[in-house]
């Protein structure tokens, strides 16, 4: 019996975070002895990105392979049930219907080895250089978008949205303040409604810029996707709270009517910028991507002349080598004049 998972990686996976993950989707006992699966195929998604699927599939090899289909259709627990048919499987297997598995695979030269020495060590020779070359080729280059961080915006980015929240944290201080007023003088008795109204906008508005602040001083987890998402919510109970008709004529909501449309003006400057800040990043990814693809047509382009030019007429091969050699110089005066502007951006603004 095997089990495999497959789990959409990004740059910054690594074994221990995704076995973490495996545990997190299918039970600590996933990568373990024990049985703890369900039939066939079950989807799940990672916990610290939203995003990632990671998915378990079950196969079965000898004996009567169909009690598999058992797994996850008793009440029992997944492991209990899966340890049962292991034990009721096991009995059905035979010599005919065995199933050969362990295999180890051992390179080809060893083969070789019994029947010409010299030529086992010149293949061995050459299919290492060959894997030295290569190797960088099929390294995995394309990877699930990391999601930018509230802690990796731009510093700028940063100071602006904290400097945005303290002014307006100041000014519903004031706004406040000037509530709790007019409410201790008894002369307002009649606007109480009014002035109550009024401190508790600045008072809601001031605690939310203040969480605002904490998540960008101190969150090193919230993706800024997730945070423009919650602050979107707000801007919109922030709308719907500045369209109340309280009291005669409106004059219980007037003035706490305002304040709530300053505080979405404010959440609404705060999206905008993060918004920017993440499509760059998007924008960004794009671009390495687009740099990888360059590499791959080059490897590519050089296995096919290497395949082929043996195969050329004299008159064609001669053709179609001064034709490449332009077009290589061509290639390497620009990559030449692209990495001279980049060294030039890195030395300038580190």
């Amino acid at each position: 019996v095997k089990r495999t998972y497959v789990m959409e990686a990004t740059e910054e996976d690594n074994e221990s975070k995704i076995t973490a993950e495996l545990q997190s989707a299918f039970g600590k006992e996933c990568l373990g002895a024990s049985a703890s699966a369900t039939a066939s195929f079950e989807s799940g998604r990672s916990s610290s990105n939203k995003t990632t699927n990671v998915r378990q599939e079950w196969r079965a090899e000898g004996g009567e392979t169909d009690l598999w289909f058992k797994v996850g259709t008793s009440e029992k627990s997944e492991v209990s049930t899966a340890t049962e048919i292991a034990r009721e499987w096991a009995q059905t297997i035979d010599s005919t219907n065995e199933y050969p598995f362990d295999f180890e695979l051992r390179p080809v030269w060893e083969l070789i080895h019994c029947v010409d020495k010299d030529k086992a060590r010149e293949f061995r020779s050459y299919l290492e250089h060959k894997w030295e070359k290569d190797g960088n080729r099929h390294l995995p280059s394309m990877y699930l978008p990391t999601k930018l961080r509230v802690v990796q915006l731009p510093e700028v980015s940063k100071t602006f949205i904290l400097n945005t929240c303290r002014a307006h944290e100041i000014a519903l201080v004031e706004q406040s303040a000037h509530a709790q007023h007019h409410l201790d003088n008894p002369i307002h008795f009649m606007d109480k409604k009014r002035y109550k109204r009024l401190q508790e906008s600045a008072d809601s508005g001031m605690k939310e810029v203040q969480e605002i602040r904490g998540i960008v001083s101190d969150d090193l987890d919230m993706a800024v996707e997730e945070l423009i998402e919650k602050l979107e919510i707000q801007s919109q109970h922030r709308f719907l709270q500045s369209r109340r008709y309280l009291g005669l004529f409106g004059n219980d909501s007037k003035d706490s009517n305002k304040v709530e449309e300053l505080n979405k003006v404010i959440l609404d400057k705060i999206i905008k910028r993060m918004t920017i800040d993440m499509n760059m990043q998007q924008a960004a990814e794009d671009w390495h991507h687009e740099l990888d693809d360059c590499k791959r047509e080059v490897y590519e382009a050089l296995e096919w002349f290497g395949e082929h030019l043996d195969c050329m007429e004299p008159q064609d091969k001669r053709q179609n080598i001064t034709r490449a050699i332009e077009q290589v110089r061509d290639i390497q005066g620009a990559l030449a004049g692209f990495l001279t502007k980049l060294q030039v951006e890195v030395k300038e603004k580190p």
